[in-house]
């Protein structure tokens, strides 16, 4: 595939995660795999993309909007205590199955039901402190295994948020997320190769960063989601149809 062709997609879907705090790795992942690129590859391609994209956003965010009211200690012990244990059980999933799990179908269906779900959000009550506490263990267990538990990750949080504060809150624990799966991926899988952002690609990250942040101005939301949507339902649907 064209280098040029490639650079611009993840320049775009930097800008996408720096918009609605997700993008790098729910659409970043099916397009590698489609690439033919296993799974720790992608890991450890996309999670440090994924982590310095998220770390600069809320930055931004946080001095863009100084009155933005801080995450709940209460919300962050919990999800550290149910999200992160999940990423671990998903990733050794992951690390003693990988040769007979079809990650391109898994990956798809995952994606699929993702965002049937989004479409169902106001018909389910997030309240219920037993469906929130389940949707974090298997965000986390979906997120380890495939890398592609953000869709749902989004869905949790924005449920019951202002629009800023649920960028905010999605963008924190995005990036709380991708740090420990790619300090997980290293301990697991014995891999110490640390992932070079070289100047290029910094590059790219401070451009789709730019973007994501100016299109948040003047853009609705909406579009965006739908836009990630319905990308993500086409690298589903190049999935299904390269196994």
């Amino acid at each position: 595939m064209d280098s040029y062709i490639v650079l611009f997609y993840f320049t775009f879907i930097i800008a996408l995660q720096s918009t609605i705090g997700v993008g790098v790795l729910v659409l970043g992942t099916p397009f590698l795999l489609i690439l033919n690129y296993d799974m720790l590859q992608i890991f450890l391609i996309l999670l440090p993309i994924s982590i310095l994209t998220s770390f600069i956003n809320l930055i931004l965010i946080k001095f863009k909007n100084k009155k933005i009211k801080f995450i709940k200690k209460e919300k962050i012990i919990k999800f550290f205590s149910i999200c992160i244990p999940s990423i671990l059980i998903g990733m050794l999933i992951l690390k003693y199955f990988q040769n007979v799990l079809n990650f391109k179908f898994l990956v798809s269906i995952v994606i699929i039901l993702s965002t049937l779900l989004i479409s169902l959000k106001k018909k389910i009550r997030f309240k219920i402190n037993f469906f929130r506490t389940s949707i974090l263990s298997i965000i986390g267990i979906v997120h380890g295994l495939t890398n592609s538990g953000g869709t749902l990750m989004s869905l949790a949080l924005t449920s019951n948020s202002e629009r800023d504060f649920a960028r905010y809150s999605i963008t924190y624990f995005y990036l709380i997320l991708a740090f420990f799966q790619y300090l997980i991926t290293i301990i697991i899988f014995h891999n110490y190769y640390f992932f070079s952002i070289d100047l290029k690609m910094f590059f790219l990250i401070f451009v789709g960063v730019c973007l994501g942040n100016i299109f948040n101005l003047f853009l609705n939301d909406n579009i965006y989601k739908l836009i990630v949507s319905l990308l993500a339902l086409i690298s589903s649907g190049l999935l299904l149809t390269n196994n």
